[in-house]
């Protein structure tokens, strides 16, 4: 559960103050824990500012938080909900391969700009389509 610090408007009589954060792991696979016994269910972290970007932007690091707890370095982190691209963020800070799905053009592009500003340039951020590859530099310009 990850308590917030302020409640999230809604048409509830009790305003919501938490939300649930799932994870997971193969279904015949081992389930490994690389922390100690003294984490809990409660994880409080500091919730973004309203941005323009994306409505519902987790934090960086309560998404490393779990990643950290379940999984090593160059271990593979499937995200099937890019968003805002916490998760794709949070693994390159933390060593890990994020592999991320978005359906949502405008959030891609958020995606990609969150990144490069994390990794400070756009040296290999690419796309592939088609079989053919893209720079990041080849797509803006087309855009153009």
């Amino acid at each position: 559960i990850w308590k917030k610090q302020s409640l999230v408007l809604g048409r509830s009589p009790y305003q919501w103050q938490h939300e649930p954060v799932l994870f997971g792991w193969k279904k015949k696979g081992k389930h490994l824990w690389y922390s100690d016994r003294k984490q809990t269910t409660i994880w409080e972290f500091e919730k973004p500012k309203k941005s323009a970007d994306h409505p519902t932007m987790k934090p960086v690091a309560l998404v490393a938080y779990p990643i950290m707890n379940s999984s090593l370095t160059n271990c593979i982190i499937l995200d099937p909900f890019g968003g805002s691209g916490s998760t794709l963020i949070a693994c390159e800070q933390t060593d890990r391969i994020c592999y991320t799905i978005e359906l949502d053009e405008k959030y891609c592009d958020v995606i990609v700009k969150r990144y490069i500003e994390q990794i400070g340039n756009d040296n290999n951020v690419f796309c592939i389509r088609d079989n053919k590859q893209f720079t990041y530099k080849e797509l803006t310009e087309l855009q153009t």
